[in-house]
């Protein structure tokens, strides 16, 4: 049995939104749809070119956004404010009127309510190795930058998301200087 199912780059689409534009990377379930809004999560990317945004509102949906490049702004009205840089993040409600300055490309994981999540980012030097063991049945790994090897000889490069089988190990060894990002959904079923 494969430790993990590799999704690369080249199957995905991208669609423009108000500021930017948003690319898809997972949606669960498979069949789900995100114009409809009928998923449970989503892990995309998106960049935002323009200075200043308004953020969709999204009804029921919990956004974990971390930054990949560039600075941003968050402005949650009447709440808080945060500075974002790379590999920061900040977790908020979707129905929360949220407002940015600045251009960036983000990694999000949008979830649906009474779906858990989480991001964590972490480096890997090159020649080092980094070792994951899945602890939910949704967990996976992006490789927001870099190039590496895992134990089965397969290629994992930048714009890769792995998708670690719940109690399998994988281990990753760095053969660039690696950003990745790991992201745990518990769906409750």
């Amino acid at each position: 049995m494969e430790v993990a199912q590799q999704f690369t780059a080249d199957s995905r689409t991208s669609i423009n939104w108000a500021s930017g534009t948003s690319t898809e990377i997972f949606i669960h379930p498979a069949d789900g749809n995100f114009a409809e809004r009928s998923f449970l999560f989503r892990i995309s990317t998106a960049t935002v070119e323009a200075e200043e945004s308004r953020f969709t509102f999204f009804e029921g949906i919990t956004r974990h956004l971390m930054i990949l490049k560039g600075e941003l702004e968050l402005i949650h009205e009447g709440r808080y404010t945060k500075h974002l840089r790379p590999y920061d993040q900040d977790t908020f409600s979707g129905e929360w009127t949220t407002y940015s300055k600045g251009t960036v490309t983000d990694f999000n994981l949008m979830v649906k309510a009474g779906v858990e999540g989480s991001l964590a980012h972490q480096h890997v030097g090159v020649g080092m190795e980094a070792a994951f063991t899945a602890t939910t049945d949704y967990y996976f790994l992006y490789v927001a930058a870099g190039k590496g090897m895992l134990e089965n000889g397969s290629i994992a490069t930048t714009g890769d998301l792995l998708w670690i089988h719940k109690g399998l190990p994988l281990n990753f060894h760095a053969q660039e200087p690696c950003d990745l990002i790991k992201i745990e959904v518990m769906t409750g079923s």
